[in-house]
């Protein structure tokens, strides 16, 4: 991209999509300092919506005409296979074990039943196993190809041998021109052909969802005048373009936290940190914990990426993440006698009530000294009436101001047995619940006064039943916010070294009770991590500083850190890597497994030197594809061998690794060499 004129105040703009919160950040390309930044909630109903709002508010801190590129984390693909919004997808299975095939099926591995299995595939050293039988594959296909959206192929071996893969997609789109296609061993080099499989059928139910999400972005940015590039954020913090994701948004799962730990390394360099750290991202709903090396450099996840109860093999940040955060919900347990927060996630009542000032009443109505109880308010319903007798009942009662559980169950509107039915309707995004959460916890205490603090107050007694005083409540609940955090980190730590079986759910219990009591009273133990404590997210600032003393560490919180995803976002660059393979195969023969088949050749130098010629510009054109502007590649080689008895050395295999990195124009002073 070429840049005319005063480039002194160009910059990239970095967005971090979360599920709480969708922040902005505008980073200088002359210097890489945020000289610009803006928060707006997130709607999950229309993020585009968002992020519009977002780029209005930072519009008036920093003239858009000066954005020379936009870099976007978000959670939406993380987000719809986790809630199982992705769309109908097909997938093709070639030379697959019909045994292992079924299993899988029944442990809903694949995320569709829509699945065509077919002879074909091929073995370790990429021989042919069985003739492809694309006459089954087209009468199979054309029955199918209309109650699908897109199409995955997944061939036995395919990383050996992608040439069945390669055929069955040209056979599809010769039949359905258009439909997406998406072949296994374009997303891994893995031999797990399972999990190959089900990673590139997520990737496929994926494709609608993050092209249409993505188009729209672009079309937000281009009606307020930003006609720049827009990349995606992937989930080992390096960035490809919005036409690569869109193709691939699996590889976009855990975005956002792979922002966030990149925007911690960029602005704990900036304060000088020179040893290893933890990340602390602490959200609206999680909080994610990732090790930084001395570099500032993150572990990549040595199994690949998990969704839900799905795993992938997509390479991602080594990141630990916990159902902890402050719209975490708060619940007291009777049985136990302790506050338990989290995992799941509630609207804070001093933030409802400042938006609906009428929940107040209902709130102030379920104050009564009739022991602890949770005070959950609805917020928002999005059941229709006709759907059944308990959804018309609950859409009558709460057209009528009753809007708290009790309240319906006392005005016959529904029976308690429903609350576990109510409970199940929030999960799926049908209803919307306030309670006491952590955020709450900080507004009695007079730690942040940006909501209303009679709600807080008002939840705290009727939570604690009006047994202690609504600080003394509060006190609990932050006190035990600091401690999971201070364990989690710690726990995260203990698994890094190996240690990590040895925390058992007793354990950890015993390890809360004295990381919150009093340590002046009984036995106490002081825990020790030995590295930095980065605190990160808008609630980093109530928490993280007490959680770090807990470990014996002074904690630290950068400038810009309630907005550090959207930093490393902006500072992201791009990053690919391949490696080919060469193996011996008899009578002397080396064979190279390049990316679209197989070649062999008499002696190995003749097979590299015929892998260089073949991968020099293949891997650049990939890299243009992915979002390069000006690949620049580097190459490296091992040989491995081993000696028999006799002394004699026997050749194993060839791999030859391809790093690429870009040297584009729009980039930070310093990042490309």
């Amino acid at each position: 991209m070429e840049l005319n004129g005063d480039t002194s105040s160009d910059g990239i703009l970095g967005i971090d999509a979360g599920g709480t919160f969708t922040d902005l950040a505008f980073l200088r390309l002359s210097d890489a300092s945020v000289v610009g930044s803006a928060k707006t909630p997130t709607d999950h109903d229309d993020l585009v919506g968002t992020i519009g709002r977002g780029l209005d508010l930072i519009s008036k801190d920093i003239d858009v005409k000066c954005i020379r590129a936009v870099n976007l984390a978000t959670t939406f693909a993380t987000n719809a296979v986790v809630e199982g919004k992705t769309h109908t997808s097909g997938l093709v299975l070639i030379g697959y074990d019909e045994t292992q095939v079924k299993k899988a099926i029944d442990c809903n591995k694949f995320g569709t039943d829509k699945i065509i299995l077919i002879s074909g595939g091929h073995d370790t050293k990429g021989n042919e196993q069985a003739p492809l039988d694309l006459a089954s594959l087209k009468t199979s296909f054309m029955k199918l190809k209309t109650a699908v959206k897109s199409i995955a192929i997944s061939g036995f071996f395919s990383v050996r041998n992608p040439s069945h893969e390669i055929a069955v997609k040209e056979e599809i789109l010769s039949l359905c021109p258009g439909m997406p296609v998406t072949c296994g061993h374009e997303l891994s080099s893995d031999l797990d052909a399972i999990l190959r499989a089900a990673t590139v059928s997520l990737n496929a139910g994926l494709i609608p969802i993050v092209m249409d999400l993505l188009g729209s972005v672009e079309r937000v940015l281009k009606d307020r005048g930003i006609d720049v590039p827009l990349s995606v954020v992937r989930g080992d913090g390096s960035l490809v373009s919005s036409e690569w994701a869109k193709a691939h948004p699996i590889e976009t799962i855990v975005s956002g936290p792979a922002a966030s730990a990149i925007g911690a390394a960029c602005l704990g360099k900036a304060q000088g940190i020179e040893r290893g750290s933890w990340v602390v991202d602490i959200g609206g709903t999680t909080t994610d914990i990732i090790y930084l090396d001395k570099n500032g450099d993150p572990a990549i996840s040595a199994h690949g990426a998990s969704v839900g109860s799905h795993r992938t093999l997509i390479k991602a940040i080594d990141i630990f993440t916990v159902g902890l955060g402050g719209d975490s919900r708060v619940r007291y347990d009777n049985k136990e006698d302790l506050f338990e927060i989290g995992p799941g996630r509630v609207k804070p009542l001093c933030s409802a009530v400042s938006e609906d000032p009428a929940l107040k009443g209902c709130l102030k109505r379920q104050k009564k000294p009739d022991g602890p109880k949770e005070p959950i308010i609805i917020t928002k319903n999005r059941t229709a009436s006709e759907d059944g007798v308990l959804e018309s009942k609950l859409n009558e009662g709460l057209k009528n101001g009753i809007c708290s559980r009790e309240a319906l169950a006392e005005k016959g509107y529904l029976s308690r047995i429903y609350f576990s039915k109510l409970e199940e309707m929030q999960k799926k995004g049908l209803l919307d619940f306030a309670g006491f959460t952590p955020t709450d916890a900080l507004h009695v205490l007079g730690k942040l006064d940006k909501w209303d603090r009679e709600a807080s107050v008002a939840g705290a007694e009727i939570i604690s039943g009006h047994i202690s005083s609504a600080e003394k409540t509060a006190v609990e609940v932050y006190k035990k916010f600091v401690a999971l955090a201070a364990l989690n980190i710690f726990k995260k730590s203990m698994l890094l070294n190996g240690s990590g079986s040895y925390l058992t759910k007793e354990t950890e219990r015993l390890l809360i009770n004295m990381l919150v009591n009093d340590r002046r009273k009984g036995p106490s133990l002081q825990f020790r991590v030995n590295s930095e404590i980065i605190g990160i997210g808008a609630p980093a600032w109530a928490f993280i500083k007490e959680a770090a003393e807990l470990l014996g560490e002074e904690g630290n919180i950068p400038p810009n850190a309630e907005v550090a995803g959207a930093v490393g976002a902006a500072v992201s660059s791009f990053s690919m890597k391949y490696s080919v393979w060469i193996t011996p195969m008899k009578g002397d023969i080396f064979r190279v497994h390049l990316p679209e088949g197989i070649c062999d050749y008499d002696d190995l130098d003749t097979a590299v030197e015929k892998a260089e010629s073949y991968m020099a510009p293949w891997i650049c054109e990939r890299a243009r594809r992915t979002g390069a502007e000006n690949p620049i590649v580097e190459s490296s080689r091992i040989d491995e061998k081993a000696e028999t008895s006799g002394g004699t050395k026997v050749h194993l295999w060839t791999e030859i690794f391809y790093s690429v990195r870009d040297r584009k124009n729009s980039s930070f002073k310093g990042d490309s060499k």
